[in-house]
């Protein structure tokens, strides 16, 4: 009984001596500022002195069993003393190997290695790089487990790479959206202000063929990410609906100004002739087959506007166009056909009179083919620009 009290009481001296030691201090106040190198070999030492000094003082107490009992206490009341300063010393190599992490991956994307090779790489010499902190950082007289901060570690750095491969993937996709518009808006708005034969199969070629180029490239730059299936077939569905999406607004945003590219296209086809020179005005002149020319041209162009023809689906707005406006009869097939016959209407409005008397101010036809006008109909010729 007196053994075990004397041990104990040599004990708590030793520990106490262990808590004011300037070694200990001295190492505790570095671990916090940051990381120490030859942290786990200074505190074994140091907890290696106040132990070896127990024994010392314990050994002439012949009862083992005590003396070993009371060491076992106070090595695991110095462990636990030490402990906190243990896992700072581990936070800081987690923080080093993390941010080492995001510096590597950095340089090595900078020199244009494939993303997923270099996330693996920098993983690799981070984690090495952890487990030779925590090796450093062991003590002899434990078996700390530093498997958790080890984990958190990768689960860090998994997090870093995710963000970064997410970053670097919105700027590809929005490079090729960028490229995608430019491509797109200029020619596709002038195939539909131009209103030549097929202008949408001429878009749908043309959507198609910038589709297919942009997606084959940005397939290309995505192969480095190594991606799975559904998330690469997600991202090239986008891109593609995307081109889809921009053709669409182009042709949406022109047709609200169909009236002035159709009054445009009339008095550009009613001032100048076939080889777009200002129209000279002779006795040759046929002023009712000009102006049913111009009309055609107008309405062609409102017909290439009146619908998006990307699915390459039939229609007969063409048809109900010129049957009602320009032949005088109209046939309708469906309810879907007498709303557009019905609609079509709204084009004889006095604003074609208005338009069409205004731009002839520019180009008035000679005396004599004003005469004719009026002898052959001026009612009837008005009616045909109505």
């Amino acid at each position: 009984m007196a053994t075990a009290a004397r041990c104990e009481e040599i004990a708590n001296q030793k520990f106490s001596q262990l808590i004011l030691d300037e070694d200990w201090l001295a190492l505790e106040e570095a671990v916090q500022i940051g990381p120490v190198q030859g942290f786990g070999k200074r505190l074994s030492s140091i907890l290696s002195t106040y132990l070896s000094k127990y024994d010392t003082e314990a050994t002439i107490y012949f009862d083992e069993g005590a003396r070993n009992s009371k060491r076992q206490l106070l090595e695991s009341k110095a462990l636990d003393f030490v402990y906190p300063a243990y896992t700072t010393m581990l936070g800081h190599v987690h923080t080093k190997a993390l941010e080492d992490f995001k510096v590597r991956l950095e340089q090595s994307l900078n020199k244009g290695e494939g993303f997923a090779l270099s996330v693996r790489t920098c993983t690799q010499s981070s984690i090495l790089e952890f487990d030779k902190g925590c090796a450093d950082a062991a003590i002899q007289q434990a078996n700390w487990d530093a498997s958790r901060v080890r984990q958190n570690l990768q689960r860090d750095i998994d997090a870093h790479a995710s963000s970064i491969c997410s970053a670097k993937l919105l700027e590809l996709n929005f490079n090729y959206e960028r490229q995608l518009s430019a491509s797109l808006t200029g020619p596709v708005e002038a195939l539909l202000e131009t209103g030549g034969k097929d202008t949408w199969g001429s878009i749908r070629k043309l959507l198609n063929r910038e589709t297919e180029v942009a997606i084959s490239k940005f397939s290309t730059a995505i192969s480095d990410f190594e991606l799975d299936k559904e998330t690469i077939a997600k991202m090239l569905q986008h891109l593609r609906d995307y081109s889809r999406n921009v053709v669409e607004k182009v042709a949406r945003e022109e047709a609200t100004k169909i009236m002035i590219h159709m009054k445009d296209r009339f008095f550009g086809v009613f001032n100048c002739d076939s080889d777009s020179m200002p129209r000279v005005w002779t006795e040759k002149e046929d002023i009712r087959s000009i102006t049913k020319d111009a009309r055609s041209a107008a309405l062609n162009l409102l017909s290439i506007m009146a619908a998006i023809r990307l699915d390459e689906k039939p229609d007969n707005i063409e048809k109900v166009l010129f049957s009602s406006l320009v032949d005088g009869t109209v046939t309708v097939s469906s309810s879907q056909d007498r709303r557009i016959g019905a609609s079509a209407y709204l084009l004889a409005s006095n604003t074609w009179e208005e338009e069409a008397y205004k731009q002839s101010n520019n180009w008035l036809p000679p005396p004599w083919a004003t005469m004719a006008i009026v002898v052959h109909g001026f009612n009837q010729f008005m009616h045909l620009l109505k």
